[in-house]
């Protein structure tokens, strides 16, 4: 699992309370049942901790957390922070 990945799932667990067996790389944010809110606010975290810019539909548009881990890493974000 690569670092964006396993920051991204940690997030989602610690702090927006997603049970753990439900956060995965091919998790679905759909499946988590996450409103929007949510979503705007892992965009901000993202943003802050990589330095690129992500929004909440991009977020959206990408459904799993591996997909959003590649989105960030094809706006050049650092694959280790």
């Amino acid at each position: 699992m690569n670092a964006v990945v396993q920051y991204m799932c940690e997030v989602l667990s610690e702090k927006f309370l997603v049970p753990a067996e439900e956060v995965g790389p091919t998790a679905e944010f759909a499946a988590m049942d996450l409103d929007s809110l949510v979503l705007v606010e892992l965009a901000v975290s993202l943003t802050q901790r990589y330095g690129v810019q992500v929004s909440d539909w991009e977020i959206e548009a990408a459904g799993t957390i591996e997909n959003t881990a590649g989105l960030l890493l094809r706006k050049d974000a650092p694959l280790a922070v």
